[in-house]
């Protein structure tokens, strides 16, 4: 099972069904909670979370959360718009699928060297050895080059009632970053051009095992440990419901959850996906 993470509204009423507490009893809660973790003219969040975990923790079901809805944000070529596969970013690039043969019509090749990937570009490899130089640092981050910082992994959010409120997510509209700084660390800006012109944005919706999942900011935590963070995190956002109005309220702490780097969100994870258009986006 999992909780419902689309609205206010099915949050609500998913973690009071898992908790079994009513509607009132979560209000009672924030009213104590923001009470007593209330330091001079601002909240104590570890006070906070304190509060919330031991609610949690008293109300605990037997039946165990064992699945997460996982809200991925992509702008995808219309060449793979039936796909609905999330690649990690080396698989990506490295396999033959609708982003390698894009770029590839762009000169723009990469080839696997251990577990790295090395950029090639007409034919010829482009050194990555000078950091000093604009937009090298990036590439050699996502591309694999720096052993003990590596970022392939496949994200997305926890929550997806004030998404398109996030600055992420207008920020993706354009282009994917890493094309973006290909294409202009490369002097082809028809690389990005020709992207957004021949592809649509989305948010993908999937719902995946919560043990396949890593939360970005606790990787480390254990399955049971996740379970229990989640459930924090979603009153979080409910607290905020009830303390804040909703007209002045952003996305800013929506959970990033992502997959192992070497990971790929499998076909049978997928739920839906929404277009999203620029008006969509507060």
């Amino acid at each position: 099972m999992y909780i419902d993470t689309h609205t206010k509204e099915a949050m609500e009423q998913s973690i009071c069904s898992y908790l079994c507490v009513t509607p009132k009893d979560l209000r009672d809660l924030f009213e104590v909670a923001g009470n007593e973790a209330q330091q001079d003219k601002f909240i104590d969040g570890d006070k906070l979370n304190e509060i919330f975990n031991s609610f949690i923790k008293e109300h605990l079901s037997d039946k165990p959360i064992d699945e997460v809805l996982f809200f991925h944000l992509s702008r995808r070529l219309n060449t793979a718009e039936d796909c609905n596969v999330g690649n990690n970013l080396f698989d990506l690039l490295s396999t033959d699928n609708a982003m390698s043969l894009f770029l590839k019509e762009h000169d723009v090749e990469f080839a696997v060297s251990d577990k790295h990937l090395n950029l090639i570009y007409k034919g010829k490899e482009v050194s990555l050895e000078d950091t000093n130089q604009e937009h090298i640092p990036y590439l050699r981050w996502r591309l694999g080059h720096n052993a003990n910082r590596i970022d392939f992994c496949f994200n997305g959010f926890l929550l997806k009632d004030l998404l398109y409120r996030n600055s992420y997510a207008r920020e993706l509209y354009d282009v994917p970053e890493f094309i973006g700084v290909l294409a202009t660390f490369l002097k082809r800006r028809n690389i990005g051009t020709d992207f957004f012109e021949n592809s649509k944005y989305y948010c993908f919706e999937y719902c995946v095992p919560l043990q396949k999942i890593m939360f970005d900011d606790n990787e480390k935590l254990g399955t049971e440990q996740k379970r229990l963070y989640l459930l924090n995190q979603i009153l979080n956002r409910l607290y905020e419901y009830h303390t804040s109005d909703i007209r002045y309220m952003f996305d800013h702490d929506n959970p990033i959850i992502r997959l192992a780097d070497s990971d790929t969100m499998d076909e049978k994870y997928f739920v839906t996906k929404e277009k999203i258009t620029w008006d969509m986006l507060g």
